[in-house]
C-alpha cells in the first residue's frame, strides 16, 4: 500500500512539474526594434514578462488563441485568459467529413488575399509546402490546397517510389481526402505531391504520427506539439484561423 501511495504521489509531482514546464505562450510572429528576442516559435513559460520598445508588436498563441502585445510596455504572460477556449478545440478535432474542409467551410482568407482560404482543422497537408506534417493516430488526413477557385488535376506518390494516384481538385474546393486507391500515410514516410501542369514543382511531406489522448485543446500546447515535431505550416494555420476568430 505504501509502496501504491509513493509511485502515485511521484506521478502526480512528475504531472505538475510538466505542467510548469509548458508554454504559457509561443510567439507567432514579432517586428520593431526588439523584435529579434521574440524569434517565431518562442516558448513563454508562466509569469514570463515581455518588454517591448515603442513600434514593438508581439503576436503570441496563449492558452485560447492569439494575442497582440503592442510596446512600449511590459506584458506579464499570465494565466488570465478571457477569450473563447472553444476554438483550439475545434481546430484540434479529428476530421471525419469531407465537407468541412471545403472552401464555403472556412474560416476566414489569409489577410491580403482573398482568394487563399484557410482550413478550418490543421490535421492537413499543404500541397504547396515541403516539410512535416502532424496526424492523430487513426484521424483522416486531408490534402490542402490555399487558392481554390479553378479545378486542378494533381500527382501523389510516395517519394521512394511505388504507386502514383492522380486526383481531381474540382472548383471552389480547397481540400480533399486521401485517395480511397492509395493506402493511408504512413508514419516515417515521405510523399511527393504536384500539380500536373507543373510537376518541377512538386512538394514533399512527412508523416508525423501522434497518439489522440496526447493532442491537447489549448492552444499554446497544441502549438508547441505541433513545433516540436516540426509541423510549422500546421503551426502557423492554427495561428492564422485562431486570429480569425472573434473574441469573448
Amino acid at each position: 500500500m505504501r509502496r501504491t501511495v509513493l509511485i502515485a504521489a511521484g506521478a502526480l509531482m512528475a504531472a505538475a512539474v510538466s505542467s510548469e514546464t509548458m508554454a504559457q505562450a509561443v510567439v507567432v510572429r514579432s517586428t520593431g526594434p526588439t523584435a529579434v528576442n521574440y524569434p517565431k516559435g518562442k516558448r513563454l513559460p508562466a509569469n514570463a514578462s515581455v518588454v517591448l520598445k515603442a513600434g514593438d508588436v508581439v503576436t503570441v498563441l496563449d492558452k485560447a488563441g492569439t494575442r497582440v502585445l503592442k510596446g512600449a510596455g511590459t506584458f506579464v504572460m499570465d494565466s488570465a485568459v478571457n477569450r473563447d477556449r472553444g476554438a483550439a478545440a475545434l481546430l484540434a478535432r479529428s476530421l471525419s467529413n469531407p465537407a468541412s474542409v471545403r472552401a464555403g467551410a472556412v474560416r476566414g482568407a489569409v489577410a491580403g488575399d482573398p482568394e487563399v482560404v484557410l482550413p478550418v482543422s490543421i490535421w492537413i497537408a499543404d500541397t504547396n509546402q515541403d516539410g512535416n506534417v502532424c496526424v492523430p493516430r487513426g484521424s483522416d488526413l486531408y490534402l490542402w490546397r490555399g487558392k481554390a477557385d479553378a479545378r486542378s488535376f494533381t500527382w501523389l506518390t510516395e517519394s521512394e517510389g511505388g504507386e502514383m494516384v492522380r486526383m481531381q481538385w474540382p472548383p471552389k474546393t480547397a481540400g480533399i481526402a486521401w485517395p480511397k486507391t492509395m493506402l493511408a500515410p504512413q508514419e516515417g514516410r515521405t510523399y511527393r505531391i504536384y500539380d500536373e501542369t507543373a510537376p518541377d514543382k512538386a512538394a514533399e511531406f512527412r508523416i508525423v504520427t501522434l497518439e489522440p489522448e496526447a493532442v491537447p485543446a489549448d492552444a499554446a500546447a497544441l502549438g508547441t506539439l505541433l513545433l516540436d515535431n516540426g509541423c510549422k505550416a500546421q503551426f502557423e494555420w492554427l495561428a492564422e484561423v485562431l486570429a480569425d476568430s472573434p473574441a469573448e
